[in-house]
Formats: C-alpha cells, structure tokens, sequence
C-alpha cells in the first residue's frame, strides 16, 4: 500500500465504526513494539514512530477522561 492508500484505508475504517478505542489502541501499539527485532535496520526508527502516535493516543484518551 503507497501512502495514500494507507489514509484512505484509515479514514474507511473509522467511518465504519471499526476504529479502536484509544486505551486499546495503545495495549496494541505496545504489543507491536514490544514484539519488535531491534536488531533490524530501522527498526529503533520505526519504534520511535510508534511510541510517538502511542503518545498521542495517550494523550487524547487523557483529554477524554478530564471531559
């Protein structure tokens, strides 16, 4: 999947209802880092990018409880 394919296929899925709930969202972003081989190249960027979107998520689900 290019890109553009990638965010329509993100924005199908939540105008769906399939989208996660933030807190569940971030047991599976730590799944996924957790289960990744450091050892291959780019994989320290990769976990980097996925921390910083569980960040965010962490962040919005944060936000939602103080409403």
């Amino acid at each position: 999947m290019n890109h553009t394919d990638v965010l329509i296929a993100i924005a199908e899925v939540a105008h769906t209802g399939g989208a996660s709930a933030p807190e569940d969202a971030i047991a599976q972003l730590a799944m996924i880092i957790d289960g990744l081989e450091l050892s291959h190249q780019g994989a320290e960027q990769v976990m980097e990018m996925l921390l910083g979107i569980a960040a965010c998520l962490w962040n919005l689900q944060q936000e939602r409880m103080r409403l």
